[in-house]
């Protein structure tokens, strides 16, 4: 099994090189290959994000409901659109710099947002080095 900081750290990995490669590759086998680690990376923490979650789940009372696998999938959507503009010729940076940063900051949000709630029996658990202390007291 994979240290903690490694396994936490892989979501944003499979990302990272796979935008590399999308980005500086000029082969359409090499950009298949990017394309399927970014949606490896992309499912990976799609999975880890949802198992953080701890917030309940409240259904809006609208008509048309987006589905929760759309949802949880749309920063990956603006990055691959922003992707798929910085690699046309005419378009501008900015145009392209635009749907990254959106992604960039949902991405953040759902990170920053999500995380496991401390639970009771972690709470009552006792410090080591306090005990140390009562029973040096004694």
């Amino acid at each position: 099994m994979c240290p903690r900081w490694l396994y936490e750290k892989l979501p944003a990995c499979y990302l990272l090189a796979a935008i590399g490669i999308i980005a500086l590759s000029q082969s359409p086998l090499l950009w298949l290959a990017g394309g399927l680690l970014f949606v490896a990376g992309a499912a990976s923490w799609m999975m880890r994000s949802s198992y953080r979650r701890t917030d309940l789940v409240i259904f809006p009372n609208k008509v048309w409901l987006q589905p929760e696998w759309l949802y949880e999938a749309q920063p990956f959507l603006w990055l691959v659109l922003g992707l798929l503009l910085s690699r046309q010729q005419d378009a501008g940076a900015l145009l392209a710099l635009l749907p990254c940063l959106w992604a960039l900051r949902c991405l953040w949000a759902r990170n920053h947002y999500r995380h496991h709630a401390e639970g009771l029996a972690s709470q009552l658990r006792r410090h080591p080095t306090r005990r140390r202390r009562m029973r040096l007291l004694r």
